[in-house]
């Protein structure tokens, strides 16, 4: 079945399912404490200077992860459908965001509630185990991106890029996916028409 078929809920549980094998009666539980949102494209899921309390994980759509340098819009991050999307720091340390989440195109996505996903780990530790295993992936993806794009050259980012994450291309402005990749969109531009 084609994911364009797939109900929001279904979407959710078989990516919940690759951590931790949820019952059915656990996900049910899970749901429950989750919230769907739908976001037109340009609105923001987090602000700087706000307290992001939760997870989101994107059904459909494009949201980006920026932070603001001169005025200017530096992208960290680009969550696609099916990927959990967070300011990690804030997340985790309970600080206010230095970053934005904002939708880059129409999006619907689960908010999960940390101090709710946290009540859930006092329930069954197959909570804990899932919300352990959600964040080492995030981490793990987050700092092998931004490790390796670090240290390549314009024309090996967008290689490493078009490799392990393809679909960045066609879901992504040109002048955000530059920004990520920390060259200018000529750079870039030029870097494409050469492929």
């Amino acid at each position: 079945m084609s994911d364009n078929f797939k109900i929001p809920n279904q979407i959710l549980s078989e990516a919940l399912n690759r951590f931790n094998e949820l019952t059915n009666e656990e996900f049910e539980r899970f749901l429950a404490v989750t919230e769907f949102q739908e976001y037109r494209k340009n609105d923001y899921l987090l602000r700087y200077g706000n307290y992001h309390n939760g997870l989101y994980f994107v059904i459909d759509g494009t949201v980006g992860l920026f932070e603001l340098a001169d005025a200017k819009e530096n992208y960290l991050d680009f969550f696609l459908s099916k990927e959990f999307a967070t300011d990690l720091e804030s997340l985790t340390t309970k600080t206010l965001s230095k970053k934005n989440l904002v939708a880059l195109s129409d999006c619907a996505v689960f908010f999960i509630p940390r101090n709710s996903l946290l009540e859930l780990y006092d329930v069954s530790s197959c909570y804990e185990r899932l919300g352990r295993k959600m964040l080492e992936h995030i981490v793990t993806q987050q700092h092998k991106l931004t490790t390796v794009l670090k240290t390549l050259s314009p024309k090996d980012k967008y290689a490493f890029v078009l490799e392990n994450r393809p679909e960045l291309l066609q879901q992504v402005a040109i002048k955000h996916l530059a920004s990520y990749l920390g060259m200018a969109r000529e750079t870039l531009s030029r870097i494409r028409g050469q492929r």
